[in-house]
């Protein structure tokens, strides 16, 4: 997890991450690759990622509409990247999760799920209009 620097989530715990690149057709998976790289400095290939979920959250505040495709890594990680300009990294034990500071939709919603064992990606949809009380959507 990284201790983020930046908004969103700035000085919350949460996963290293980015916007897909439009302009290039750029897939989730391939995101996931560049991203792994330029915030954590892994070289990693498409075929160590796999989906692990969706969440679109409605009206996030300060942000607007998002949709997040949670990708997870297939391969053991040993040793914290070095910090960059987007947060310092922390490894956090699943069960420890909610005593940290994590973002509101996170610690209700999202990290239940990615624990799960599930062989197909869970879909989430969150309204986040009313932020921190926020509503799952039911799809």
């Amino acid at each position: 997890m990284m201790e983020r620097l930046k908004d969103p989530n700035r000085g919350l715990m949460s996963p290293p991450g980015g916007k897909l690149v439009i302009s290039e057709a750029e897939s989730p998976v391939q995101c996931a690759v560049r991203e792994a790289f330029e915030e954590c400095g892994m070289k990693t290939r498409a075929l160590d990622w796999s989906l692990k979920g969706i969440v679109t959250e409605k009206d996030y505040p300060s942000v607007g509409n998002i949709m997040l495709f949670l990708m997870e890594y297939k391969n053991l990680i040993n040793e914290l990247p070095e910090a960059c300009n987007e947060g310092a990294f922390h490894f956090i034990h699943p069960d420890d999760f909610k005593n940290h500071n994590i973002p509101v939709t996170d610690r209700l919603f999202l990290w239940d799920s990615m624990f799960k064992n599930e062989r197909e990606p869970f879909i989430l949809a969150l309204n986040c209009k009313n932020y921190p009380d926020i509503k799952h959507i039911n799809v």
